[in-house]
């Protein structure tokens, strides 16, 4: 009777085919360049299968017939799959009857080459360590082809371009890491599963922090999910900063001016809420949309898409709540919310640090009780020691105050603009900066702040405010701050510049009457009234009677409540995100309002709040503008 090893003689690798120590296995495979494979393996795997149909639970998940490197494997294996699937049993003769009922029982060597393998391995027991020997060699089988592939078509392009060959041999590459895959996957008993799940469970309860994940920054998203867990997949059902927009003429506030929306870019540096760093992270076009105008307590407005995001507070939250326009509307309906929410004011630290021509305390005193006109010496009227004081301080060294009649005085230079080896008179500095700044000449109604100090730094327009105040400003017994001009521009610079430092300005009209000659009541020009209130209302004054009227701090602050929201019409518009923590901006008028493409505001919120490794796959930016708001953010930081 003819043994075993007798019809696996022309099949499997016996004793008979014993290599010297000289020539090893690698080498010979090396020389004869025969693609990776195991037939112990793959014999193995077959055999134990056979033997033992449960363990297909085992390599059912692992292999598939192609990973199979003789053909006769891949039918046998196929055939115990089939048979296994439909509840069957698969041994050596329901297997041969599945091959000989599909023609292919001679092509696998028949009865005897299937008993062969049945008695090939003893047991199933290290069938799933067989079934990765097998599932390796095949992925080194697909690696050497895909490296065939690939040098043929860098040695023969056939005109076709080097990046198209690239991308061509980096998918032959990916799908092999993606079939490789499989080795990391398998099955979990349900025993281990409930296990876990129970210690993670006990875990969570020991917590006293409800956020058990990794928080979003989003507190009422991470209330909710308990931050993100470990191998959750979350999907946001939304296109790219779906609705959140403003209108592409709305202004947005940068470090040192403001831009049109329009004008926006990624990378752009832009002013914050409290001096943070904040770049534009992403820029999305919206299309036309309708917009809705809000305006605030004190007069400011802006307008936004009914999706737009705003942070908002209400005396009785624990927290600000971030709620759409829509949403807004809704709540401004309820009487308990009418006029009692506001949003953030800024801290007021931003501005371009360029010289200014004039003091910025002189020049606020200049606008408030300063006489423009003329082309000589620059006048000043005030009664005030003090104030006199601190302006002749602030002068430049060649210049003083000269008494000329009642609480008149003149700004002058110390030579009185005669200067050695120049002829004629040197004009008066003074005169010559108010010309630069287009003020020489002004009358009251006509006055105004320059751009130059509105747009200062935080000191600057403090000073300016500080020199406006002190000279034509009055403080209330209770403690409001008033300040009074005849020039309707002036009293709209003078709410920008308190808005600017996060206070609160409103400007009303008040109309003065006087008695003619013939003892007739006649209106006078109408008089602009800047009611300002500010957290430190003590700050924006430097004279000492003034100071001490006002309040250290007010019992009830005068906030940016939202006061209207009305339709405006259809606009373009476009919406932004930011990386700053809050994910606020500033708009017009200096509204404080909310960004968001939520998942690169959580992804911002993981990478520098957490500090953990965050990996961002954009379709929407390329990867130029990703690199530089990734570099202007870490060297802001």
């Amino acid at each position: 009777m003819a043994s075993d090893t007798d019809f696996l003689d022309d099949n499997l690798v016996t004793s008979s085919d014993y290599i010297p120590p000289d020539l090893s296995s690698d080498a010979l495979i090396a020389q004869l360049r025969v693609p990776p494979h195991s037939i112990e393996s793959e014999s193995s795997v077959l055999g134990g299968l056979l033997l033992d149909n449960g363990a297909w639970d085992r390599v059912g998940d692992l292999l598939i017939d192609s990973d199979f490197y003789r053909y006769e494997h891949r039918l046998v294996y196929a055939a115990i799959g089939s048979l296994i699937n439909a509840s069957k049993p698969a041994d050596v003769i329901t297997v041969f009857e599945r091959l000989q009922s599909e023609g292919k029982a001679d092509e696998v060597g028949g009865l005897v080459y299937l008993n062969a393998l049945a008695q090939y391995v003893p047991s199933a027991a290290n069938i799933r360590r067989y079934a990765e020997i097998v599932r390796e060699r095949s992925i080194l089988r697909k690696l050497v082809s895909a490296s065939d592939e690939i040098s043929s078509s860098a040695f023969a392009t056939q005109g076709r371009p080097v990046a198209e060959i690239l991308d061509d041999a980096e998918k032959k590459i990916f799908a092999i890491g993606e079939e490789g895959s499989r080795l990391k996957q398998g099955f979990h008993s349900m025993e281990s599963l409930v296990t876990q799940l129970i210690e993670r469970v006990e875990e969570m309860s020991k917590n006293p922090n409800d956020i058990t994940g990794v928080p979003t920054g989003f507190y009422d998203f991470d209330k909710m999910t308990s931050g993100m867990q470990a191998g959750d997949l979350i999907v946001l059902a939304a296109r790219p900063s779906m609705g959140k927009a403003q209108p592409l003429n709305a202004k947005i506030k940068t470090l040192s001016g403001w831009k049109l929306m329009a004008e926006i870019a990624v990378g752009d540096s832009l002013a914050s809420v409290d001096g943070k760093t904040s770049i534009v992270t992403g820029v999305f076009p919206q299309g036309v949309k309708p917009t809705f105008e809000v305006k605030f307590s004190d007069g400011r407005t802006t307008r936004c898409c009914g999706e737009h995001l705003w942070r908002i507070m209400y005396r009785d939250w624990d927290a600000p709540k971030v709620v759409d326009t829509h949403k807004l509307i809704e709540m401004m309906g309820k009487v308990r919310y009418k006029n009692r929410l506001w949003i953030d004011s800024v801290s007021g630290d931003f501005g371009h640090a360029n010289e200014l021509p004039i003091d910025p305390w002189v020049l606020g005193c200049l606008l408030g009780d300063g006489g423009l006109t003329g082309t000589g010496s620059v006048m000043l009227s005030s009664a005030s020691e003090e104030l006199l004081g601190r302006m002749q301080e602030r002068l430049p060294d060649d210049m003083e105050l000269v008494h000329t009649s009642h609480y008149d005085y003149r700004m002058v230079q110390t030579h009185r603009g005669r200067v050695k080896g120049v002829q004629g008179l040197v004009p008066n500095p003074m005169r010559v900066a108010l010309q630069a700044l287009g003020l020489s000449g002004l009358s009251s109604e006509e006055k105004f702040i320059p751009e130059l100090y509105l747009l200062a730094g935080k000191e600057q327009r403090l000073d300016v405010l500080r020199g406006l105040i002190d000279t034509d400003g009055w403080v209330e017994k209770w403690g409001s701050i008033r300040l009074s001009t005849g020039s309707q521009r002036m009293a709209n610079d003078i709410a920008t510049l308190v808005r600017s430092l996060g206070g609160w300005c409103a400007v009303n009209v008040k109309q003065p009457y006087f008695a003619n000659k013939a003892g007739e009541r006649v209106a006078g020009l109408p008089a602009y009234v800047c009611n300002i209130a500010h957290p430190d209302p003590q700050s924006l004054m430097l004279m000492s009677t003034k100071r001490s009227r006002a309040l250290s701090e007010r019992e009830r602050q005068k906030r940016p409540t939202v006061s209207s929201i009305s339709p405006y019409g259809q606009e373009p518009c476009q919406c932004i995100s930011v990386s700053h923590p809050s994910h606020l901006y500033i708009t017009d008028d200096y509204v404080v309002t909310h960004n968001t493409s939520l998942a690169i505001n959580i992804a911002e919120h993981v990478a520098l709040a957490e500090g953990l490794p965050v990996a961002v796959f954009s379709m929407e930016m390329g990867a130029r503008s990703i690199g530089r708001a990734y570099r202007r953010l870490n060297w802001a930081n």
